[in-house]
């Protein structure tokens, strides 16, 4: 599928003669597909280890996504593993709970109305509250996906999504990954393929 290519990155492009990923970049604006629908935000894992040195975009082009786009509904879902679960049993690995950066609740959501999930599973829909009841009952017909691992709790969430039937879209320039540049990238790549982000 195309990829459009924004302003910023056009001339980011043109300045330096070297193509540059829309999720590498702080965008002038951030293409978004048009549409009426309900749609909803979900945040995922934007937990401190995940994020690491990715911070400043990070947070950066979810202010300009959060000031150009309207949303009726807020959900942010963070990550634990804990011993003796699967993760551990399976992978040996194991990641203590920690909240959502400082940055994204008190700042970039102050004053919305955010629901809290807290989950041991990839996607966001399978965590201590059932988000699916809560979308129905708000008739949100579109799902916009940002946070971390694009290529992991990201990648999961967009898809169960699509799987429930709603207009799903990860957005590339509010996403990362604390597995390094190889992954995010094949996400992307597969997740453009699938038409499942804002790039597709």
């Amino acid at each position: 599928m195309p990829d459009r290519l924004g302003v910023g990155r056009r001339s980011l492009e043109a300045k330096t003669g070297v193509r540059i990923p829309v999720w590498q970049q702080i965008m002038p604006n951030i293409k978004i597909p048009k549409s009426n629908r309900k749609r909803a935000l979900i945040l995922v894992d934007i937990q401190k280890s995940f994020v690491k040195n990715q911070k400043s975009k990070l947070i950066k082009n979810l202010d300009k996504l959060l000031k150009q786009e309207k949303y009726d509904l807020f959900i942010e879902a963070t990550f634990h593993a804990e011993k003796g679960s699967l993760w551990d049993r399976q992978t040996h690995w194991t990641f203590p709970y920690e909240p959502m950066i400082s940055e994204i609740t008190k700042k970039l959501l102050k004053g919305k109305k955010i629901v809290k999930v807290i989950k041991e599973t990839r996607s966001a829909f399978k965590g201590n509250k059932n988000i699916l009841a809560l979308l129905r009952k708000k008739k949100i017909e579109e799902i916009h996906v940002a946070g971390f691992d694009i290529n992991d709790c990201v990648f999961a969430t967009a898809q169960e999504s699509f799987d429930y039937g709603f207009y799903t879209y990860v957005i590339e320039e509010c996403v990362g990954s604390s597995a390094g540049v190889a992954l995010h990238k094949a996400a992307i790549k597969i997740l453009r393929y699938l038409g499942l982000t804002n790039h597709s």
